[in-house]
């Protein structure tokens, strides 16, 4: 698994070092299921993200975590309820890692050139990660999209700080940190299906732009963004 991925879940994956030892290893019963559990998940995202959702197999899954259909069965009830958690996994882990980066920051725009920077650099490094998360998410069903859109709402509130920044927050639509994260991601959308997904932390600056200039005006977005005039 790549590196990015390792740092975002909390073990090795498929035929990494978080693979049990054969034989008896005296292992506790909750550490195994737990173990097998992050491989299963960890083999999802893999395989999700090399061949898409629709292609993706719960065979795919199994030989890339080194598990027996039995054990998948054991913990998962289809392959969606498995990507679902997969998904769920990985987005938790992220908005801790986004909203830790925005609170250590001195201001609202460092907050959200830090967050994006965590987003963008945890993409770029990790293409099975990226597909899954912001292509994939969307064809996968109902449930997928209803998770999606949660995602989507979850971080209205780190822009809607922006109000307070601006000189004229009452005019600023109500919708506008909605309609801000949706160009944000839909962005990111184009840019890995066009199979660029290493340069998605280029796109730093305009992104913070972008999520600037509703609240703060042009020039002033401008100046935040690209501090060295470039």
């Amino acid at each position: 698994m790549a590196a990015s991925l390792k740092r975002t879940l909390s073990y090795e994956g498929p035929g990494g070092q978080a693979q049990l030892p054969r034989g008896r290893h005296g292992l506790s019963r909750q550490f195994v299921l737990s173990n097998q559990r992050e491989r299963i998940i960890a083999a999802m995202i893999q395989a999700v993200g090399e061949k898409g959702y629709a292609e993706a197999t719960v065979a795919d899954v199994i030989s890339l975590a080194e598990l027996s259909r039995k054990t998948f069965y054991d913990h998962f009830k289809s392959k969606e309820d498995c990507f679902l958690e997969a998904y769920d996994t990985v987005m938790s882990r992220l908005a801790k890692m986004i909203v830790d980066a925005y609170d250590k920051a001195d201001s609202w725009s460092e907050g959200l050139r830090a967050a994006l920077k965590v987003c963008l650099d945890l993409f770029s490094k990790d293409p099975a990660l990226a597909r899954m998360s912001i292509v994939e998410i969307l064809a996968a069903g109902p449930q997928a999209l209803e998770r999606y859109e949660r995602v989507m709402r979850y971080f209205v509130p780190l822009l809607e700080v922006g109000r307070g920044e601006s000189t004229h927050g009452e005019e600023i639509p109500a919708k506008v940190a909605e309609e801000v994260i949706g160009g944000i991601v839909q962005t990111l959308y184009m840019r890995v299906l066009e199979g660029r997904i290493s340069t998605l932390h280029e796109l730093d600056g305009e992104l913070l732009y972008f999520a600037l200039v509703p609240f703060l005006g042009h020039d002033r977005a401008l100046q935040v963004a690209y501090p060295s005039g470039t």
